[in-house]
């Protein structure tokens, strides 16, 4: 019976060879730039839409300096070298860090200021960032439907949000994902699991957001597997990327909560990808929420195809985690997420940067420094 709003300025078009479609966007005349990373130039993708662009007649510049995690250097590199090249519209391809970090720089490109300003100290863009057209190649972080950009600074992973930072069109094409590597293929997947169960379980979650999730979450639950064993299979990538961008816009409307929250630390200090982060730590955050929220997340152990019936809420919402569990093993993610978490960090710290990030309070559970000292604990000081 909640009040709420929904709003995506970002225009989305979805379907197997719609990179094509690309010069259809573009304005006439202005110099175009590519923002990727080497692993996609390597594998090919990166000349796909180069090309496609340039057989229509397009100045075209390509970056590809872009590495995961992005920090404040690189959106200044970035910056700059659309500024000294005189970049008039940006094609991003690649996952969240390509996204993210020229969702940023679109905008520093067309406004004052530094980033500390629109990052720390709450200044809004001025100028709407140069047009932005976005691909996105995994099928897990949703930041082409997102009105904010995570780059880390000050030794935490924090977000730029603004109204000018939604790309102006997500162009999401399952065939721009069949490369992608199986590892990458399971904790991008992760990835769009944890956004869509943390804006399920949300304090903003709502009717439209919760429609989102709940098919989000039973597609994953579906497809995952498939795309992870055979990146190949044409109709598991269209359904993950169907998931994905679910995921990303009920994450945008609905928030997130302590997994991300936990998330933020762990990577900044680890230098972890930012969806195996998430990959280990939603059981965590799952268990912590139950007792505010067992009917939505037996619901989840439900559209994650446990059998339910005869069983309580609480038991059905324990095996919910215990289902994210099994997902981990089934995608052979078991001993990496060992591998990493084989370390011994500052528990205080970990803890108080994890409390005081803004998204933990949108939790449906209010979590403590105690609270997320204890995860913490429980995740490097126990017995594996």
């Amino acid at each position: 019976m909640k009040n709420f709003g929904f709003d995506l300025p970002t225009e989305i078009e979805f379907g197997i060879g719609v990179y094509k479609d690309l010069p259809k966007e573009l304005e006439d005349g202005k110099r175009v730039l590519i923002v990727s990373d080497p692993g996609l130039k390597k594998v090919g993708l990166l000349d796909k839409i180069k090309n496609v662009v340039i057989d229509n007649g397009y100045e075209v510049d390509v970056y590809t300096e872009i590495t995961p995690n992005p920090d404040e250097k690189m959106v200044s590199d970035l910056t700059s070298y659309i500024n000294e090249n005189g970049s008039e519209q940006i094609v991003v391809l690649g996952g969240g860090s390509s996204i993210d970090a020229a969702k940023v720089a679109s905008c520093m490109a067309v406004n004052d200021g530094s980033l500390e300003d629109y990052q720390w100290n709450n200044r809004s863009f001025e100028n709407c960032s140069l047009p932005l057209f976005v691909f996105p190649t995994t099928a897990g972080t949703g930041s082409e439907v997102t009105g904010v950009a995570v780059i880390t600074s000050r030794n935490t992973k924090k977000g730029v949000v603004d109204k000018y930072i939604f790309p102006d069109k997500a162009i999401v094409d399952p065939e721009l994902m069949k490369s992608l590597p199986p590892y990458l293929t399971a904790i991008t997947g992760m990835d769009a699991l944890t956004h869509a169960i943390e804006a399920y379980l949300g304090l903003g979650a709502n009717v439209f957001t919760d429609s989102l999730a709940e098919r989000a979450i039973k597609l994953i639950a579906d497809y995952l597997p498939r795309a992870y064993a055979n990146g190949g299979d044409e109709e598991a990538r269209y359904n993950m990327a169907v998931a994905s961008t679910l995921a990303g816009i009920a994450m945008d409307q609905a928030g997130l909560g302590i997994v991300h929250s936990l998330a933020s630390p762990v990577c900044a200090n680890l230098h972890l990808s930012h969806g195996l982060a998430n990959s280990f730590l939603l059981p965590y955050g799952m268990e912590f929420n139950i007792i505010a929220r067992k009917a939505k997340m037996s619901n989840i152990a439900e559209l994650m195809g446990v059998k339910v019936a005869d069983l309580s809420k609480e038991e059905t919402a324990y095996l919910a985690v215990r289902k994210v569990e099994e997902l981990q093993r089934e995608l052979e993610l078991k001993d990496k997420i060992v591998e990493e978490t084989n370390v011994k960090p500052d528990l205080d710290k970990y803890a108080e940067n994890a409390a005081n990030m803004f998204l933990i309070n949108n939790n449906p559970r209010k979590a403590s420094i105690d609270d997320c000292r204890n995860i913490f604990k429980n995740i490097f000081y126990s017995e594996k």
